[in-house]
């Protein structure tokens, strides 16, 4: 939480510095003499159609961000879930031994934290996803006909699923066209107020910066939550949470620690 605040602070002190920048380059045209613009009710549609463009393209990456808050939740399940069935491959089959496929498990939830934080490439992922296939598929073999292994599949198909999903949500922009015409209209919106002519310079300056500021902030925010999983950029505030990602991991370390303490004390009774 105290890095978002840091991020969003920074973010709102870059916003400001431009539209501190715009309204200069204002007052440097009113100085020289420059603005040849008269404003007009054409004007007012000018701005009409750009807050429509901005708030298109709003509504569209709000909802692929709802959609994106559930991704974090659901691999921590699916991790959780896959954990705890292969756990249970010993309980059912009690000579079965599943220590390297519940290591393999935590070295999987360790890997998908580091890379939906851009700690590592997409490639070291899905390698460390394979081998904790292999080795959920060889814990599953200790069992006869259960529907535990269909879980364990299905479970696993879908944390796949998920990582491909995050992997298209990082590398797709919304509707691309779109974004460069609010660019578009936001430039020649904010052109066009600084060489408006027809009222007060003060009262133009004050217009321009509030106009500005929220024009440059609303295109920064759109393209923030554009990539709800932008952890590597330091102009990125607006990322889902990933706290139930890195509690479960815990959980699974906590796990795999209990599992291999019982095995500890089975031995030593067998042994006794």
């Amino acid at each position: 939480m105290r890095a978002k605040r840091k991020r969003r602070i920074i973010v709102l002190t870059r916003v400001a510095l431009i539209s501190v920048l715009i309204t200069a380059v204002k007052s440097v045209v009113h100085a020289i003499g420059w603005e040849f613009i008269s404003v007009n009710p054409l004007f007012s549609a000018l701005v009409a159609s750009t807050v429509f463009l901005l708030g298109f393209l709003l509504n569209g990456v709000l909802s692929d961000y709802k959609e994106s808050e559930k991704l974090p939740g659901e691999i921590a399940s699916s991790l959780m879930l896959i954990a705890r069935e292969t756990r249970a491959v010993a309980i059912h089959t009690p000579k079965a031994n599943v220590d390297a496929s519940l290591l393999a498990i935590r070295d999987l939830s360790q890997a998908v934290l580091k890379w939906i934080k851009s700690d590592s490439p997409t490639e070291e992922l899905l390698r460390v996803y394979d081998h904790t296939h292999d080795q959920v598929v060889l814990a599953s073999s200790w069992l006869d006909a259960s529907s535990l292994k269909g879980r364990l599949m299905t479970e696993m198909s879908f944390l796949l699923r998920s990582i491909h999903r995050i992997d298209v949500i990082r590398e797709t922009d919304f509707v691309t066209m779109v974004y460069w015409l609010a660019n578009l209209a936001t430039v020649i919106l904010c052109g066009g107020l600084i060489f408006s002519t027809g009222y007060p310079h003060h009262d133009s300056a004050f217009f321009l910066f509030v106009i500005s500021f929220l024009l440059v902030f609303v295109l920064h925010l759109i393209s923030d939550i554009d990539n709800p999983f932008g952890f590597s950029d330091p102009s990125s505030a607006e990322d889902v949470d990933l706290e139930v990602l890195e509690y479960t991991h815990r959980r699974i370390q906590k796990l795999i620690t209990s599992h291999t303490l019982i095995d500890q004390q089975a031995h030593i009774k067998t042994g006794v």
